[in-house]
């Protein structure tokens, strides 16, 4: 029989501080009270954890964290309170720190001397809505592409609304400190992850034209974040924000 603590889902989206919430978890909290979930093995016993995480191990687990943490995971927690975390990020803020990320090792991700005007095209749009959709609520790139922009707002709209919070991933460090002191863990500061090289690529770097560029093609992502970014612990959105969304299906 599951306890009656609660219990955290805190999928990790890209570029939303997420490696120093991994660390902390890794280096100072008790190991049996958090999943990592990463890999596709460490993600397969979370689809249907009923069947496959003995109840002994779920009775432990305070929080679940990472980029492939599955939505289906809280199945595992009848009778527990599950709270739901969303981070997100500006799109030009995003994809300066994707990019920043990716010059820490250019040979390996295959952008050496490319500057950030080239990398640019090479990205999809949306990439922060997209892997909510995909890592964190299972669906398929078909399913979503069968989706117009305006019904993809809607879809998070309905989630969001019952996540515990959401907003600027720069409130991540005030999350952790809310979740540590209820699950009990010993929290001053999450460590610093700077993954960024000494002379990045900063937002002011990006030209008025590519700025306009980004914020276009990722008007979903852009929604989203002047929606929710704000709304922390609250529940009060800005949802008239999404009403200029396209109403047509898309494959962006």
């Amino acid at each position: 029989m599951s306890n009656n603590t609660t219990v955290y889902l805190f999928p990790h989206i890209l570029k939303c501080a997420g490696l120093s919430v991994r660390d902390f978890l890794l280096n100072q909290a008790p190991a049996s009270s958090s999943a990592i979930i990463y890999s596709k093995p460490e993600q397969a016993p979370w689809l249907d954890p009923v069947r496959h995480v003995p109840q002994a191990s779920r009775d432990e687990i305070r929080l679940l964290f990472g980029h492939r943490l599955p939505r289906t995971a809280l199945k595992g927690f009848d009778g527990r309170v599950v709270r739901e975390i969303g981070l997100l990020r500006e799109p030009v803020s995003f994809y300066v720190s994707l990019y920043n990320f990716l010059q820490t090792k250019p040979r390996r991700h295959r952008v050496e001397g490319v500057s950030f005007e080239r990398w640019y095209p090479t990205n999809k749009h949306n990439r922060i809505s997209r892997f909510y959709f995909k890592q964190y609520f299972g669906l398929s790139s078909l399913g979503i592409r069968w989706m117009s922009q305006r019904q993809r707002f809607e879809f998070l709209l309905r989630h969001f609304e019952t996540f515990w919070f959401v907003g600027d991933y720069r409130h991540c460090e005030a999350v952790m400190a809310a979740i540590t002191q209820d699950v009990g863990w010993a929290f001053q500061t999450l460590p610093h992850e700077n993954a960024a090289p000494i002379k990045a690529f900063r937002i002011e770097d990006v030209s008025a034209a590519l700025r306009r560029r980004i914020l276009e093609d990722n008007a979903l992502d852009l929604a989203i974040y002047e929606t929710w970014a704000g709304r922390k612990w609250g529940d009060n959105p800005a949802l008239e924000r999404g009403q200029g969304l396209n109403r047509r299906r898309t494959w962006q």
